[in-house]
């Protein structure tokens, strides 16, 4: 009955739907920059030399450097947000997760100085994608089905880690280290593309 209602308030706003889609996408996102990111610190660690014990220490610094770059950005990013139209903040956020995960695709190796700037772009792209689904559906949420649209919005969520993390791991071993990472820019992509589509639509309504 709660996910019935959650769906059920989906289709009744979309701007709730477009919400379903960026938590499985921004949760997803967390997802893999926790697993891969460490991952292919290490690997590259243990690449140049180093021991296994020594690649555990120095294979988290592209993941100290994003999560670094996530918990300062909230700070320059939410008062412009507050001023923007819903949909279009939404569409910036994973816009710029789309820029932060994909240009990782020109990263050879991950603990070479000139790979900081990229994981700086991961760090702002991962939070801003968080950000963006998080106020959605803050603000949209009725308040007499509010649990129930949260729940999926966390179910959707608890999907995307899931289904993400397994696609992700088979990426990073068959096709590269920066693999998983191009596939969750994409998604946010889509993302920032539906939710530009929906507030043109909007707007186009309210003309």
């Amino acid at each position: 009955q709660l996910l019935a209602e959650g769906i059920n308030a989906a289709r009744q706003n979309r701007r709730i739907g477009v919400s379903y889609f960026a938590a499985f996408v921004a949760r997803g996102d967390i997802a893999i920059v926790g697993l891969f990111a460490i991952a292919w610190g290490n690997q590259a660690a243990i690449a140049d030399g180093f021991s296994a014990a020594e690649a555990a220490s120095k294979g988290n610094i592209p993941f100290v450097i994003a999560q670094s770059t996530a918990l300062l950005w909230p700070a320059a990013i939410a008062v412009p947000l507050d001023r923007m139209q819903r949909m279009k903040a939404l569409a910036l956020c994973m816009g710029l997760g789309m820029v932060g995960y994909c240009a990782l695709i020109l990263v050879d190796d991950p603990l070479l100085p000139l790979a900081i700037p990229f994981f700086v772009l991961l760090g702002i792209g991962q939070i801003s994608a968080f950000l963006g689904a998080q106020t959605i559906i803050g603000k949209e949420a009725p308040e007499a089905v509010r649990a129930s649209v949260i729940g999926v919005f966390n179910f959707c969520g608890a999907l995307g880690i899931l289904i993400l993390t397994g696609v992700g791991g088979v990426l990073f071993d068959q096709v590269g280290p920066w693999a998983p990472f191009f596939l969750v820019g994409l998604l946010n992509g889509a993302v920032a593309l539906l939710a530009w589509r929906e507030q043109r639509r909007e707007n186009a309504l309210a003309a």
